[in-house]
């Protein structure tokens, strides 16, 4: 048996002081870092039901039931991009959203008929003269980068999650 004088029973009593609150700050942090990650997933989630919302305002005149859906075409999506003061950023969200939900690989040549609708509006908006555009934040080349990536999918299978930025990179570039 092992006999402690007070210094060192002192200093053992110090050091499990110390365990326990490393313990216990170390369950803190676990359950801040779930926190983090469930507000996260939300966060997200709200995110992808905004761009579906703002698929739906584009694309679809009219529900008719669960199933059934009365589409808009060029010149409706084309209103709706103008009425909505739609930005570059939303534009791109949309596109993305499109190409991850689609059946099938969105690229040019096996392009759905809604994305091709959405392109074909977009593109109407690019070609308005500045002073027609009541969206200042236009800058006139978004169709270009749409349809460079649909190219692009041609050819190259998309990566995993990109970042973001290089993304809005190409819708402010010259």
């Amino acid at each position: 048996m092992t006999y402690l004088n007070p210094q060192q029973k002192q200093q053992t009593e110090t050091a499990l002081t110390f365990l326990a609150e490393a313990q216990k700050l170390r369950a803190e942090a676990e359950s801040l870092r779930i926190a983090l990650d469930e507000e996260k997933a939300a966060k997200k989630q709200r995110e992808i039901a905004k761009i579906d919302a703002w698929i739906n305002d584009l694309l679809v005149n009219r529900t008719i039931d669960s199933r059934t859906e009365m589409l808009n075409n060029v010149e409706q999506v084309f209103d709706r991009l103008i009425d909505g003061r739609y930005n570059q950023e939303q534009i791109n969200k949309v596109f993305k959203r499109m190409c991850d939900t689609a059946k099938q690989p969105q690229s040019r040549s096996n392009c759905s008929p809604l994305m091709t609708t959405f392109v074909d509006a977009v593109g109407r908006v690019d070609s308005l003269e500045r002073e027609e555009n009541p969206n200042r934040r236009w800058n006139g080349r978004v169709e270009r980068v749409l349809r460079r990536k649909l190219f692009l999918n041609d050819y190259f299978q998309p990566e995993e999650e990109e970042d973001d930025d290089s993304d809005s990179n190409l819708m402010t570039r010259n």
